[in-house]
């Protein structure tokens, strides 16, 4: 008598694209959140640069002196950048087996920035490149590597992820 074996295929190469675009999906609306903060912040700043008075709209505004609310809106506006491009930023267990480098491009005929994100993952994990470009709301994603260093680097992400 036989008995049935059960067969699946499992490419992980599709698996890691589907990792990668979910967490650029979340990445990209923080991170557009986050700019919209920073670009309210350097309005309020050039207004009180102009001198308008904006206790109004903004109450908290009567307490400060202008060379302090000048300063605090460099530093709010700052930190929502910062913020902005660390939302692409992967777990911390995952950091372990990825080096990223962002670059935030804004061009003045577009209303959204573009990112250009890549993650390079450590050889010993298996040599992958994962590249995230946006264009617009459009996710791009590539990933180069051989079907072997996908499998090894998907079986440490998973294992990663568990932790």
């Amino acid at each position: 008598m036989t008995t049935s074996t059960a067969t699946t295929e499992f490419d992980a190469r599709k698996a890691l694209r589907q990792h990668f675009e979910k967490n650029a999906l979340t990445a990209f609306e923080n991170s557009i959140e986050l700019l919209r903060q920073r670009d309210f912040y350097l309005h309020a700043l050039s207004k009180i640069e102009q001198g308008a008075d904006l206790t109004g709209e903004l109450p908290e505004l009567k307490l400060v002196k202008k060379s302090d609310a000048l300063k605090i809106c460099r530093q709010l506006a700052k930190a929502a950048e910062n913020a902005a491009m660390t939302a692409w930023d992967l777990n911390p267990s995952l950091s372990k087996i990825f080096k990223i480098s962002k670059k935030l491009i804004i061009d003045d005929f577009s209303l959204l920035p573009v990112f250009d994100i890549s993650y390079c993952s450590d050889k010993k994990y298996g040599s992958v490149i994962v590249r995230i470009k946006t264009m617009r709301r459009n996710l791009m994603i590539t990933l180069e590597g051989s079907d072997l260093n996908f499998e090894k680097l998907h079986a440490q992400v998973v294992i990663q992820s568990l932790k």
